[in-house]
């Protein structure tokens, strides 16, 4: 498992097939779940929480694409965390606790390390699980939502399975599926801004080009790709990041420029990435940059915040951080109905 587990947050919003109607969770679980339009958003919140938990608890959700699978292993004697499974806190709308999830469809030997001659085949049917941490938020009186997960490195990772999950969890015949969308508290923003210099930059594009030819290989290329990087050469010239727009608007200028005299400006690329480094701790980051404004997302590592043991962290202490995090700060942003104030 990775030494260094992460935790990613994300939100997403209901999306109503009503067009600019804004549905809350309630009215998700009246429209979709089958709940008496008398309910009240505490009941309503149950039916959300049973719906979430509902697959994960009785099967495994998993995606034929990525060969990853989440569930909830329910024998205490193979799943340590089974006391640790996702849990309602129904006054706060929220849910925590403890998913299985891994890999599956893998050609592998599962061998004893005592005995070399006992061992055999890791079937394809077979999944190879570890435990994740989430947190999630469900309001029954609002149209969004919010879940952070801990993870590892992308080949462990169950993330881009959970946001699926969720995503598919909250369609229906009234709702599309909703979208969550990656962001980070201004909180571990500032923490990774302080020290943190750009490492390169990378813009990438697709071209086509469909200009006669009789090259068969150049008939073949008619449709590629491009990247660019600029990387800062030298010592003594680290950026910092927070001048990281002015560097964008810089290479923006540059044109790329074809054999066949076309030319493409940087600002044209569809992708724009940065890699930076903090400096002192040396974390690492690649981030799209959202001209929007000046916005990015840094990895919030787990090391240093909460005890970690074999690349599995404390879920008790993980779940405080998350709780914390959550009331002190990502409600502040999620709902500015409350006016700042925490849920009861």
């Amino acid at each position: 498992m990775a030494s260094n587990p992460k935790l990613e947050f994300y939100k997403f919003e209901l999306n109503s097939t009503t067009n600019g109607k804004k549905k809350t969770f309630r009215d998700f679980a009246i429209e979709e779940l089958k709940a008496d339009k008398t309910a009240s958003n505490d009941e309503a919140f149950k039916l959300c929480f049973a719906h979430f938990i509902k697959t994960i608890e009785s099967k495994h959700a998993k995606s034929d694409k990525k060969k990853k699978t989440i569930t909830i292993i329910a024998n205490a004697k193979t799943n340590p965390y089974l006391s640790s499974k996702p849990a309602p806190n129904i006054k706060k709308h929220t849910i925590s606790g403890v998913i299985n999830g891994g890999p599956y469809d893998k050609d592998a030997i599962v061998s004893d390390i005592a005995d070399k001659e006992n061992n055999s085949i890791l079937g394809r049917n077979k999944s190879i699980l570890l435990p994740y941490f989430v947190f999630v938020y469900l309001p029954s009186d609002y149209h969004q939502g919010f879940f952070a997960i801990h993870s590892n490195s992308a080949a462990e990772s169950v993330t881009a399975i959970f946001r699926s999950y969720i995503s598919n969890l909250f369609s229906g015949k009234n709702y599309n599926k909703a979208i969550p969308e990656a962001f980070c508290p201004q909180s571990f923003q500032d923490e990774f801004r302080k020290g943190a210099t750009i490492k390169n930059l990378t813009f990438s594009t697709t071209i086509i080009d469909n200009s006669h030819s009789t090259d068969p290989i150049q008939s073949l290329l008619q449709e590629y790709s491009i990247k660019i990087e600029a990387t800062p050469k030298g010592k003594g010239r680290a950026i910092s990041i927070n001048k990281g727009q002015k560097v964008i608007d810089f290479f923006e200028q540059k044109i790329f420029k074809a054999k066949n005299d076309k030319e493409l400006p940087l600002n044209k690329f569809t992708k724009k990435s940065l890699v930076a480094e903090n400096d002192v701790t040396k974390k690492t980051k690649v981030f799209e940059w959202d001209k929007k404004d000046d916005d990015f997302v840094p990895t919030v590592l787990l090391t240093g915040r909460i005890k970690i043991k074999d690349g599995i962290p404390d879920f008790e202490e993980l779940k405080k951080l998350c709780t914390n995090v959550f009331e002190d700060e990502i409600l502040k942003e999620l709902r500015p109905d409350l006016n700042a104030r925490k849920v009861n």
